[in-house]
């Protein structure tokens, strides 16, 4: 057998023989080495062999090294070339080199040890381009053989997201159903808004409300998460909600809020362990006696804010939410008050305040909320939830919607 067939094939071009014979001797046993003694001879070998490396002396009669490397480019881009040069060429040598058309140049007198350097060099970059075109072309199969499998996979995901969604909308209808009637609120409060613009299809923000002893109990709440997660926590909120109050004697904020806490932990199996998932709610409770003009307030979070004589005065709620907390035993505080004609009371959900927005992209905040409701508080309730409405589009602007939003304000 022809061990030569397993080296790596190259071919050194020189005019002088006595250079050809020296190469052959120094290298015949490192590689399968072809000899030619012009390009034109040399053009000849690479019709007939596959030549992975090119060595050519540069100065040659009829066609220069330079000539002969840049003539084979077009048919042979593969080859890895080499010219070799004496001091003379090197400036000529390097705009070759500039150019991309040429490996390297090794300057004459070439050494044997230095020179096998530079083409093993160059026939590991050779084979590394072979490699890389290989699977480049592996690729290019695989990918077509993934494409229709992409898409196939693309369809079937949205036919799914599709299905899906079917199921959130339904869903959403069945959230609004248990959401009070605008007949409802209608009857029960004398002048109102209800601003309410989820993330997403459902919501976890929901209102509430109910009459009993001639009172009116009106609720607003943000439970833990948005979209199916706060969506279900909002219906048992509700469910809990209309339990509580229908088998109550008597009517008291705080109490209603004590007795959904307490059923809220049990439903969800809550003990307080710290890997336990701390689900709940916050909420903003009231009572409202029109009859009387008086007013309970009691809140886990989040507060009530009253605008009387012109003035906007906050009730901050308890600082522990609806579900498991630290001080289980503790109770809700009540806040009575007496209100007036024209008063007007906001119960709403931290998504309007935290949405980012505006030339910093910053969070909106509770002061500029309160100095919004002032200006606009005189305005009837209609146009105030449109002010609302547009100064939060004109806030967000092109920033996505971080969280549900929900503002219920009720001018006694």
């Amino acid at each position: 057998m022809d061990k030569t067939k397993s080296l790596p094939p190259i071919l050194y071009v020189d005019d002088e023989q006595d250079n050809l014979t020296v190469f052959n001797s120094a290298f015949r046993r490192d590689y399968e080495v072809h000899l030619a003694t012009s390009g034109a001879e040399g053009l000849e070998i690479l019709k007939k062999h596959e030549i992975q490396l090119i060595i050519t002396d540069q100065r040659m009669p009829e066609m220069t090294g330079i000539q002969f490397l840049e003539k084979i480019i077009p048919e042979y881009p593969d080859c890895i070339r080499m010219i070799l040069t004496g001091f003379s060429d090197i400036e000529a040598i390097i705009q070759a080199i500039n150019t991309g058309r040429v490996y390297r140049y090794i300057t004459k007198p070439w050494s044997k040890e230095e020179l096998k350097m530079n083409i093993d060099k160059a026939l590991e970059t050779y084979h590394l381009r072979e490699q890389n075109r290989q699977l480049i072309e592996d690729l290019k199969e695989a990918n077509q053989t993934l494409e229709q499998k992409v898409i196939d996979r693309t369809r079937k995901i949205e036919a799914q997201n599709q299905e899906i969604t079917c199921s959130i909308q339904y869903a959403s209808k069945i959230q609004h159903a248990l959401l009070p009637p605008d007949e409802e609120l209608k009857k029960l409060l004398p002048s109102y808004f209800v601003l309410s613009k989820p993330r997403d299809i459902v919501s976890g923000d929901y209102y509430w409300l109910a009459t009993k002893n001639d009172k009116v109990i009106i609720a607003v709440a943000d439970c833990t998460g948005h979209g199916v997660p706060g969506a279900f926590m909002s219906i048992l909120g509700v469910s809990f909600l209309n339990e509580i109050v229908n088998k109550a004697v008597t009517i008291r904020a705080n109490e209603i809020l004590n007795q959904l806490c307490g059923q809220v932990i049990k439903s969800l199996h809550q003990t307080g362990k710290n890997d336990e998932a701390r689900d709940g709610m916050e909420m903003a409770l009231c009572v409202i006696d029109f009859s009387k003009n008086k007013l309970q307030y009691s809140g886990a979070f989040r507060p009530l804010y009253l605008i009387h004589d012109g003035e906007l005065k906050e009730f901050k709620g308890d600082s522990m939410p609806i579900g498991i907390y630290e001080e289980e035993d503790q109770s809700f505080t009540n806040t009575e008050m007496v209100f007036k004609k024209d008063d007007i009371i906001y119960l709403f959900t931290d998504g309007y305040v935290d949405q980012f927005g505006g030339a910093g992209r910053k969070k909106f905040m509770s002061e500029n909320f309160k100095k919004l409701l002032n200006t606009i508080h005189n305005k009837p309730m209609p146009e105030q939830k449109k002010a609302l409405e547009k100064k939060f589009e004109e806030w967000r602007g092109e920033v996505d919607q971080v969280d549900d939003i929900l503002i219920v304000g009720i001018r006694m």
